[in-house]
């Protein structure tokens, strides 16, 4: 069993609103995406700078650290506060995330601190990736340091990377970590999903 850490904390200045609060099949995608997870993690989180807007919804409510230091900070809020020694992690502007594909992700997870695909160009999706609580020394030590990439905290853990040629078995087409950043990627996206 893992946890499931939702980050939601991101500016959205190019949507030029919430995504979170996009309307995905007549609700907020967030709570779908909450909802998705619920049946497969006891444990779903919700990291954001200011929990109010996510009040009512199906997760644990946990605030990003204080002062906010983007997702590698909302990443170590979200691992510190999960009920599990696994987390799978990932952005809240991600609507076709595929728990099946999470489930095969935790297959292979092996004695690796991390699990992260590699997209079609051979780069790491830190952002649709499992993590284990042996990560979090590594986390604020980079934080520390004041580092705030994403894979800033990589050559301190074991991370076991996922080529194309391996997660293509499960969704062929990467669909499950395409994320949304722009008015004409939602557009775009709607068009294609019926």
């Amino acid at each position: 069993m893992y946890s499931v850490v939702i980050l939601a904390g991101g500016q959205s200045r190019r949507m030029g609103r919430d995504k979170a609060f996009l309307d995905w099949k007549g609700r907020p995608l967030i709570a779908d995406l909450i909802d998705r997870f619920r049946p497969i993690s006891d444990d779903v989180l919700l990291i954001a700078p200011d929990l109010k807007p996510f009040q009512g919804l199906h997760a644990r409510l946990v605030p990003d650290p204080s002062p906010p230091v983007g997702p590698l900070g909302g990443l170590w809020s979200g691992l510190l506060s999960a009920r599990h020694e696994w987390a799978f992690a990932m952005a809240c502007d991600m609507p076709l995330v595929d728990p099946r594909v999470v489930a095969w992700m935790f297959e292979q997870r092996g004695e690796a601190d991390a699990v992260v695909l590699l997209d079609n160009q051979g780069r790491p999706e830190p952002l649709h990736a499992l993590y284990r609580a042996s990560c979090l020394n590594a986390i604020a030590s980079a934080l520390a340091c004041g580092q705030r990439a994403m894979l800033a905290f990589y050559p301190a853990i074991r991370v076991r990377y996922l080529p194309p040629s391996a997660w293509r078995l499960v969704d062929p087409q990467g669909r499950s970590w395409r994320n949304i950043n722009t008015p004409e990627d939602w557009k775009r996206l709607q068009e294609e999903i019926p």
